[in-house]
């Protein structure tokens, strides 16, 4: 079967290309990955035939809306017609270096395939700005096995010749124990989770400020990217936030910078587009809608135009102001995910934003809990808070009027707003990702 040319991936100066060199690269690259999938996965080959679309029509980036979409649906049906990798796979299971699932916080797991060729790209895509180096020490907080992004990180930490430390079967308190003895530069964890270990460090005793720590790598979930998280973390820890983005189903895409919370996006490894998530229609630079992205480099399960569910608006194409690079980036991070969204009388609601609103005060905890209840026609929503410590009854009535004030602001629909005993609503002592919503709605896509 025909293969893929051999790109350079390490190259740094990949992420400061000139917009015109940038676009050419693409065109190149997704007509070679246009052929490639047509010629080798009868799954691409199904999908581009029933559009009535061949190769010979896909002259450039300027061609992307004939290239049918994607959808982790389509793959997982697949999967199950072709097991147990897919009929989208283009290549032999003698070239596999690695296999991974998706975590399957939103569904069924997707089952993931990596040739050694892509894996080595995955470890050159870390290391083009290298954070580590020989005698580092960094510890991996939350479980590793199974999934992409730590098992990477770790990889890629030791190609740096950083130690690394798998610290996710140790509990909470162990944890912070490690961190003051082994004196990592780094730390990595979801967002969430984070935040609850600078919780275990206050009961303990221990001031997470003087931990010395260099970094703290948030990854898993989007909460780095909002203002008031990501201010906890970097008072907290007392370190610098990196934010990390990518999914399993692609390739690492990339991460913010230290000066800016915008997802940097691995142009010559990827397309990116905003699309209308009910149309598919494409959106321009600065307009919020779903992120769609095309691979250009991977040979094993690349997918053309895949539908992230992730929503955010890209920039324009300017250069980060803070770090120079010239790709796309995703202003604000995530913004939400499609499937994460509450609908709720006829608004659309983004955890996120409730987030932004709740952790903006310093006498709330880190942790909320938004629960919606009711039917289709006349949905209830509270979003139960806590205080950080006892307070009185009067202080507890002022937080609760001004939060509640804030997430009408962010959010513009009432919303009850209930201040819970400390330390009552769930944590996640594990390094999971957490669910924050409870719907009780028998039809929770109606509100």
């Amino acid at each position: 079967m025909p293969g893929l040319p051999n790109y350079s991936i390490l190259n740094p100066m990949m992420g400061r290309l000139p917009a015109e060199e940038r676009q050419a690269l693409q065109s190149e690259r997704l007509v070679t990955m246009v052929n490639y999938v047509y010629d080798n996965a009868p799954f691409w080959r199904a999908k581009f035939d029933a559009t009535g679309v061949t190769p010979s029509d896909i002259k450039g980036v300027e061609d992307l809306p004939k290239i049918p979409f994607c959808t982790k649906a389509e793959l997982l049906a697949d999967q199950q017609v072709h097991p147990p990798y897919g009929s989208y796979t283009c290549t032999e299971q003698r070239q596999w270096a690695r296999l991974i699932t998706t975590s399957g916080t939103t569904g069924q797991p997707l089952r993931r395939a990596f040739s050694q060729r892509d894996w080595d790209y995955i470890l050159d895509r870390f290391q083009r700005s290298p954070h580590m180096g020989p005698g580092d020490i960094s510890i991996i907080l939350g479980p590793i096995d199974g999934l992409m992004g730590p098992t990477a990180a770790y990889e890629s930490g030791q190609r740096m010749g950083a130690i690394m430390v798998l610290a996710g079967m140790y509990d909470s308190k162990s944890k912070i124990k490690l961190i003051q003895d082994f004196k990592p530069v780094t730390i990595s964890g979801t967002a969430s989770y984070l935040l609850r270990l600078l919780e275990v460090a206050d009961e303990m005793g221990v001031d997470a400020r003087q931990l010395g720590l260099r970094g703290v790598a948030s990854v898993g979930e989007p909460g780095a990217a909002i203002p008031a998280t990501r201010k906890r973390l970097a008072e907290g820890w007392n370190a610098n936030v990196v934010d990390g983005f990518g999914m399993t189903e692609l390739f690492p895409l990339g991460g913010s910078c230290p000066g800016n919370t915008a997802l940097h996006i691995a142009a010559d490894m990827a397309i990116t587009e905003i699309i209308d998530p009910e149309t598919g229609e494409q959106l321009p630079p600065g307009e919020e809608g779903e992120v769609v992205f095309t691979n250009l480099v991977g040979d094993t399960q690349p997918l053309l135009r895949y539908r992230s569910r992730d929503i955010s608006k890209i920039t324009a194409g300017e250069p980060c102001p803070a770090c120079g690079h010239t790709g796309p980036r995703l202003e604000g991070s995530i913004i939400g995910r499609v499937d994460d969204m509450i609908w709720f009388r006829g608004a659309n609601v983004f955890p996120s934003a409730i987030e932004a609103a709740v952790r903006s005060f310093d006498e709330l905890s880190h942790e909320y809990q938004i629960v919606v209840d009711g039917d289709g026609t006349m949905p209830t929503m509270t979003i139960n808070l806590e205080a950080v410590n006892d307070i009185s009854d009067q202080t507890a009535a002022d937080i609760q009027a001004k939060a509640a004030a804030a997430i009408k602001s962010a959010i513009r629909i009432n919303a009850a707003v209930s201040l819970v005993a400390a330390g009552s609503l769930p944590r996640d002592d594990g390094g999971n990702k957490i669910r924050r919503v409870i719907d009780n709605r028998a039809n929770s896509d109606r509100g």
